[in-house]
């Protein structure tokens, strides 16, 4: 019966060690239009800077984002847009830390996870 607990908790530490651990959001804007907020997988992203720490897992993430206006894209008409697409969750090595989620032009995102803030799209 020892045994079965020790093979329990081994089995458990050994699974807890080969997940990844919580993730930082770090935005990119690309485009001519304010980001107001993002949501990776309901967790929230914004601000300039880094928001942390999230679990973002799974094989496709769901990305959410408000397109804000400056006063003169106001003048223009413009108006402030919603907009969310699914797309495959990067390939993450145990070491990365940071989900780097790009805004460009016409909607488009891409994601890239990385150690450090470092990001290959720029």
């Amino acid at each position: 019966m020892l045994m079965f607990y020790l093979t329990l908790i081994v089995s458990f530490v050994m699974w807890q060690y080969q997940r990844p651990g919580g993730a930082a959001l770090s935005g990119h804007n690309h485009t001519d239009r304010p980001i107001f907020s993002y949501w990776v997988n309901d967790n929230w992203g914004g601000n300039g800077g880094v928001t942390c720490c999230w679990r973002i897992r799974g094989d496709s993430l769901k990305v959410v984002w408000i397109l804000d206006v400056t006063p003169e894209q106001i003048e223009r008409g413009l108006e402030e847009e919603r907009h969310e697409l699914e797309l495959p969750n990067p390939p993450r090595d145990r070491a990365d830390r940071y989900l780097h989620v790009h805004f460009f032009p016409n909607n488009q995102v891409r994601l890239a996870w990385s150690p450090d803030h470092d990001t290959p799209y720029e």
